[in-house]
């Protein structure tokens, strides 16, 4: 029990904000530039409150297996080999995308420094093996040195997100964030409400967390209620972040500079970068907050996605260890050296996949083991708050989420308006 108090609640917010936080301070701000300010807040809290519930079924369903037993495993048992096989799916696609944006993105990184600090041009290939080399080698470690090392760069972090919004608000006007840059004869809430169903699942891909939860579990050695107070933290911060974040981008622009930056189609993050600030100075500080964001999150989901691929390779199909290190760095890597410029695009599908097996997985194996427990005493282990609502929201929103996506694809749904 001494051992347990020593390991503070903070080291777990660390890891869930570390994961979730990453190419979403650039993603965000763009998919966000048709709903703009008002409506961004709405979609953050509730993006909040959905996977806040989503993480806390998943904790509800694992809390019921031994200790190391993982999602896949989980959903073999409650719900069959069929769902079993389309959750892995799910889950390997948006781990892998997720890592493929942050490799492409810290490549970059690495180019832009060899240049300046080295004067020598790097190809992005091998800029790409040298960040997967280079921070690769730090989620392999134990779960509480990994959460103090990120702590370490979240600190790092909140510092450079100072000195930007300091910057930021020395131009701000806040008649940029609460006023759109086009006529409207309607309220801007309604006018502006058709651009929110774009963006839920980017907002979904820049905040999720939930493949940490068996990490989180053994962080606090099956301490259930500190692991859900640790997510509660952790998402609270993040939700603040990505609302400030968002507040001092949109409020030192309008929207038309923003719309008529994007009419350009570059995803590069030099690119990303000038579209979000005209100063220079704002643009080098925000050029290394996100690289540093970047490294935080491709530890923490790398993390998440080892431990799901070694309950999948070693735990069910015997694989030696050596399989799981391989696999968690080697698809995302070959993604980003082929397809370096494509991270953007990839984001909508990791927020896709997520939903699916973060969000609608973990809602529907709740309710099946709550009806396997049903007439029997009531269950020991931890319980999501909300009974019956909490799965069935997850539920309608995870599909939600699907839904938009689909339709996206057929560009059925507006992205921004035309000025």
């Amino acid at each position: 029990m001494n051992e347990l108090k020593k390991v503070s609640i903070v080291y777990g917010a660390t890891v869930v904000f570390s994961t979730a936080v990453g190419v979403g301070m650039t993603s965000l701000p763009i998919i966000s530039t048709g709903m703009w300010f008002t409506l961004s807040v709405a979609v953050i809290f509730l993006t909040a409150f959905y996977l806040v519930s989503a993480g806390a079924l998943l904790l509800e369903v694992n809390m019921k297996y031994p200790a190391g037993t993982g999602i896949h495993m989980m959903v073999h048992d409650l719900l069959g080999p069929k769902h079993a096989f389309l959750n892995d799916c799910m889950m390997l696609f948006n781990g892998f995308i997720l890592l493929y944006a942050y490799l492409t993105v810290g490549s970059e990184a690495i180019q832009f420094y060899f240049n300046k600090v080295l004067s020598i041009d790097l190809n992005h290939s091998l800029a790409a093996i040298c960040f997967a080399i280079l921070f690769g080698v730090i989620f392999y470690l134990p779960p509480l040195i990994i959460s103090r090392f990120l702590t370490v760069f979240i600190a790092l972090m909140l510092l450079l997100f100072l000195c930007i919004s300091y910057v930021l608000a020395l131009n701000f006007d806040i008649k940029n964030a609460f006023t759109p840059a086009f006529a409207s004869s309607g309220p801007e809430s309604t006018s502006l409400f058709p651009y929110i169903f774009i963006a839920l699942p980017y907002f979904m891909a820049a905040m999720g967390f939930q493949q940490t939860i068996p990490m989180l579990r053994e962080l606090y050695n099956n301490d259930a209620k500190r692991v859900y107070k640790s997510i509660l933290l952790g998402i609270t911060i993040v939700s603040v972040l990505y609302l400030v974040w968002l507040f001092v981008i949109m409020g030192a622009q309008s929207q038309s500079y923003m719309i008529t930056s994007l009419s350009s189609g570059e995803s590069k993050l030099e690119n990303i970068v000038s579209t979000l600030s005209e100063n220079n100075k704002v643009q080098a500080l925000m050029y290394f907050f996100i690289q540093v964001a970047i490294v935080t999150s491709f530890i923490g989901v790398a993390k998440g996605l080892l431990d799901y691929l070694k309950d999948l390779c070693v735990t069910h199909y015997n694989l030696q260890e050596i399989y799981p290190k391989l696999l968690v760095i080697l698809p995302p890597l070959v993604l980003s050296i082929f397809f370096p410029y494509g991270f953007l695009i990839g984001i909508g599908f990791a927020g896709l996949a997520g939903a699916i097996w973060g969000g609608f997985y973990p809602a529907l194996m709740a309710i099946k083991s709550r009806e396997i427990i049903a007439g029997n005493a009531k269950d020991s282990t931890f319980e999501t708050i909300g009974h019956s609502f909490t799965p069935k929201f997850t539920l309608f929103y995870s599909v939600l989420i699907v839904l938009v996506m689909i339709l996206s694809l057929f560009n059925l749904l507006p992205n921004y308006p035309n000025l």
